[in-house]
């Protein structure tokens, strides 16, 4: 091992004129959050990530000359067991040095500024920069751990750093006064820097050594393939404790951090890491820790395990392969002492941290310092979203599965990672992160509208297939509302043929293309979100201070357009239109391939029975929040300040307010609050069986009349379970629906049919006089609306200048109505009808 050298050779220039040419050649991403990162990971040449080839270390010599400890116990280097100490170090654990705590720069100052260090430490502990962390180690869906050390991450503006499920989020080291008020903290951050700085100078001169030897030793060139840099440091504060996990190898002292290779880091970087130790967590009476002698009994332990991390690394876990001729070491270093793997040493070994024996062993600080993967940092992230948000003019299959991988990832990995941590770690961390995460809310907003647009247009292109809209009413034209639905379906329709042609496909494979893959991606969707509701729920929870609980994820779903999400105190709120819970996710998943069978069989049948076609499917689950899914049981329904109207189809209604009808069937059931109540019937026009054909609210700005007629109420006081298809049809004079209708009995699809039972029923002499009173209609629950009047009427009764202008409007139509009458009858006297339009009642 080398110790305090500090020798100079051309390796220095070669890593120089490297790092200039690939820094040259970068790519220089720069965000809205100011944040400025290399792309430098992606211009690496393709020869230094070689996948199939890594270069194991040297095996280590079996030989009687260099005695083993029995049981496979550590090898360290003191008694008869020095040999094989300095062998393994020279053959399989090439690549792991330190610097003690002596080593001096090459102009005879100290490397480390111990003392000025041990201060900082001290002044972030006392920020309460330390935190327990809880992990998940398996992956989402599995047990939550919680750390026994407590850790804080420092580093470049905008790095993150993965580990064991849970992503840290960083104190950037040159924090400003705007970011920390605290000159002493600010300062302390400032230390680590320059720490960082130390140790990136003697990783440098560390490599020059290394690659001499292994030229010395035929390795071909080039020996050393990693980067000179450091961007984040990981410091861990560990204690003692008999709770902790004995080691499992050997079954001798105790591990504070068990065996891993660091992961998240760009392939062949070197890991460098400082540590110091204290006598114990008290003050010595003048305000600072004791420093707790040499040979304190903490060690490292190092063993070979090839692929643990690197280029040929598998998962997590699988295909490591723990070498088990070669002996494991440990090593005891002083206090202020450091130690670099340099290079590949990560990619083939596997290190831990143990304690010591007694239980007064001290605390010991470590900070680690490494270069991360370039995906772990938030501005890439940020960027990925810029460019994909600004084309979302393109479309196809795989733009379109790229942008849900993104908006999962965006969610999953950063925001909901952020929050799950609790409000003391976004108290200590707000100040650095709160641009950042705001940005990533901001995209999240426009990826979830992004895919209700795409599910919009998959719905739409399917209907169009299927006819929807094509039936001609006999008694109204379409209004501009219902042609321009028509038009929005025969554009989706154009735009799916046109991919499908645009990729070689024909239509009968859009079901498999779209349809399919899309429902997929909203499948995984609502996997995570109901397995990090499980995570926040987890017991783990229970024994931890409030500041540690989880914060729920800031996402608002289903929010009306055009909301204001500029308001200073709503940005940090994602805000979508989609619908958002795990159940709506997957019955829109399902949906979806209704959909896309629907599109291939061109049956308007094949359609998903639901009453919001026209609102990309959301039916949410009963009981859900959704202000247009109220439960059964929700208190609005018996409120008496509050009127329902029931939307039924041309010729439905006419027929229930008639009397003709008996027993309007539905696949849901009646609210029990409603059961006697008087409910509005809303007239729609023809359409398809099922399927509504309103919007989930209608304002009188849009013209009520232009999609329903107020054409009477109707009061029902029972309601009927058909659950066999014998009794739905002995009841057909009632309810007509005759066996062959798209509305009868399915066999091996229906379940149950509920009949409403109406005993009494109105029909309104002037259905546009009833309309005009109605201010909005907001869709409840399936073809339930409730009834908003109009708020310009003023409470005495006299007409507001709106109602006056919609009185000279009507008084001014019925005028023009007799004005037409009085023609078309003068023209028919004179035989001269030709030429005569008739006036066509407006819906």
């Amino acid at each position: 091992a080398t110790m305090g050298k500090n020798s100079k050779s051309g390796r220095k220039k070669k890593a120089k004129a490297r790092a200039a040419a690939s820094s040259d050649a970068a790519d220089s991403v720069s965000t809205s959050a100011d944040h400025t990162v290399s792309m430098a990971l992606y211009a690496q040449q393709p020869s230094l990530y070689d996948r199939t080839n890594p270069q194991y270390p040297p095996a280590f010599p079996q030989s009687k000359t260099l005695p083993l400890p029995p049981n496979q116990s550590f090898v360290q280097n003191n008694g008869n067991y020095q040999k094989a100490y300095a062998k393994a170090l020279e053959t399989s654990y090439e690549g792991f040095v330190y610097d003690g705590p002596d080593a001096k720069t090459g102009d005879g100052r100290a490397l480390f500024a111990n003392d000025k260090i041990r201060n900082a430490l001290q002044t972030m502990e006392k920020a309460n920069l330390f935190r327990t962390d809880v992990t998940q180690p398996f992956g989402l869906g599995t047990k939550c751990a919680k750390t026994y050390v407590t850790r804080c991450l420092l580093g470049e503006r905008g790095t993150t750093y993965k580990y064991l499920g849970l992503r840290m989020f960083s104190h950037p080291w040159d924090a400003s006064g705007e970011d920390v008020s605290d000159k002493s903290l600010r300062d302390a951050l400032r230390t680590i820097a320059e720490m960082n700085d130390t140790l990136t100078d003697r990783t440098e001169t560390h490599l020059s050594a290394l690659d001499e030897k292994r030229k010395e030793r035929g390795v071909p060139e080039p020996t050393i393939k990693g980067r000179v840099k450091f961007d984040i440091s990981l410091i861990n504060r560990m204690v003692t404790s008999e709770d902790l996990k004995a080691e499992p190898m050997t079954n001798k002292g105790r591990c504070t951090v068990s065996w891993h290779a660091d992961s998240c880091l760009e392939h062949y970087s070197t890991i460098g890491v400082y540590h110091t130790l204290f006598e114990d967590s008290a003050d010595d009476g003048g305000g600072k820790k004791k420093q707790e002698p040499d040979g304190s009994g903490w060690s490292v332990a190092l063993r070979v395990a090839h692929n643990s991390e690197g280029p040929a690394a598998s998962s997590r876990g699988v295909d490591i392969d723990v070498v088990a001729e070669t002996p494991v070491i440990s090593t005891s270093l002083p206090s202020g002492a450091a130690y670099y793997l340099l290079d590949d040493f990560n990619h083939h070994h596997q290190h831990a941290v143990l304690a010591p024996e007694s239980p007064a062993g001290g605390v010991r600080f470590s900070s680690t310092h490494r270069l991360l993967r370039l995906g772990h940092n938030v501005s890439f992230v940020i960027e990925r979203c810029r460019t994909t948000c600004a084309g979302f003019h393109k479309k196809g299959p795989k733009v379109w599965r790229s942008e849900q991988l993104l908006l999962t990832d965006t969610e999953s990995e950063w925001i909901r990672q952020f929050y799950i941590q609790g409000a003391g770690h976004k108290a200590n961390l707000w100040s650095y992160w709160r641009e950042p995460m705001c940005a990533l809310l901001k995209y999240w907003d426009q990826l979830e509208t992004r895919t209700k647009q795409v599910v919009d247009l998959l719905r739409l292109a399917a209907e169009e297939r299927c006819g929807v809209g094509s039936t001609v009413s006999n008694i109204a034209a379409p209004s501009r509302a219902e042609r321009k639905v028509r038009d929005k379906r025969k554009k989706a329709g154009t735009a799916i043929a046109d991919i499908m042609d645009r990729n070689d496909n024909s239509s009968q494979n859009a079901c498999d293309i779209l349809y399919e893959t899309m429902a997929d991606l909203l499948e995984e969707r609502a996997k995570m979100r109901s397995l990090w509701a499980e995570r926040a729920k987890d017991k783990v929870f229970k024994r931890m201070d409030f500041e540690y609980k989880p914060l729920p994820a800031p996402f608002v779903f289903e929010a009306p357009s055009g909301s204001d999400n500029g308001k200073s105190d709503e940005e940090d709120v994602g805000r979508s239109p989609f619908v958002g819970s795990p159940e709506g996710l997957q019955q829109l998943a399902a949906n979806l391939r209704q959909w896309g069978k629907a599109y291939l069989s061109k049956n308007v049948s094949d359609l998903p029975n639901t009453d919001e076609s026209n609102q990309s499917g959301e039916q949410k689950s009963k009981g859900g929040n959704d202000n247009h899914s109220k439960s059964m049981t929700w208190e609005g329904w018996g409120s008496s300040d509050k009127k329902f109207g029931l939307e039924m189809q041309d010729p439905w209604a006419r027929a229930l307010l008639s009397g003709e009808k008996k027993i309007e069937t539905r696949a849901y059931d009646l609210p029990p609050a409603l059961v006697g109540k008087q409910i509005l019937i809303l007239e729609s026009k023809p359409g398809n069986a099922g399927v509504s054909s309103l919007g989930n609210v209608i304002s009188s700005e849009d013209g009520i009349e232009n999609y329903v007629r107020v054409l009477g109420n109707a009061v029902f006081d029972r309601v009927i379970e058909y659950k066999d298809r014998d009794s739905f049809e002995k009841d057909e004079k009632l309810h007509l629906v005759t066996r062959d209708s798209s509305y009868g009995w399915k066999d091996g699809k229906t379940k149950i049919i509920y009949g409403w039972g109406c005993s009494s029923m109105k029909l309104y002499s002037a259905p546009e006089d009833e309309a005009a009173k109605v201010g909005a209609l907001v869709r409840r629950m399936r073809s339930l609306y409730q009834i908003q009047p109009k708020r310009d009427e003023s409470m005495n009764g006299a007409s507001s200048p709106n109602r006056k202008k919609a009185k000279k409007k009507k008084k001014k139509r019925k005028k023009e109505v007799a004005d037409t009458s009085g023609a078309s009858n003068q023209g028919t006297q004179n035989g001269g009808g030709a030429g005569q339009k008739k006036k066509k009642r407006r819906y």
